[in-house]
């Protein structure tokens, strides 16, 4: 096991982007809220949508848990109250990414894979995306394949 843990403190992500990095799901700012659910059908292994500027630079996301609280307030699940009232008006007529993505911290390919980990640990985070040095998305380090690569970690 020390071994491993050894490969995984002297890696950095450039080192295993062919291996561990897939396509990120990626959309367009403007792009309405059905065509990322359409997307992120087709990528069920991202639990997100990139949202990108034309230059391919990255501007935010949108994740599976904004996505399925929008469709619980068009079902009618929601919370009793004012506020919660408040939120349901707000939030229950948006129609675009723009009006639901939230910020994203990006890595690089010369981010240490144990500095990867670590950030999807403290910030609760299923994946991350990459961007070159432009910021411009190149990639998506999701945690299966992290699972695929540490499973030696532990035993049988």
């Amino acid at each position: 096991m020390a071994d491993m843990n050894m490969k995984f403190s002297e890696t950095k992500i450039g080192d295993v982007f062919d291996d561990m990095v897939t396509k990120p799901s990626v959309v367009q700012k403007g792009t309405k809220i059905r065509q990322i659910i359409d997307l992120m059908i087709e990528n069920p292994l991202s639990r997100k949508a990139y949202v990108v500027d034309a230059d391919e630079k990255l501007l935010g996301m949108v994740n599976t848990e904004t996505l399925l609280r929008l469709v619980g307030y068009r079902i009618g699940v929601r919370k009793s109250g004012g506020v919660a009232f408040y939120q349901f008006l707000r939030d229950s007529l948006k129609e675009e990414i723009d009006d639901i993505m939230t910020s994203v911290v990006p890595i690089k390919k010369d981010t240490m894979l144990t500095d990867a980990i670590e950030l999807m640990v403290k910030q609760h985070l299923n994946d991350l995306p990459i961007v070159d040095e432009n910021g411009k998305l190149i990639g998506e380090m999701i945690s299966l394949n992290i699972f695929k690569k540490a499973r030696d970690l532990f035993e049988d």
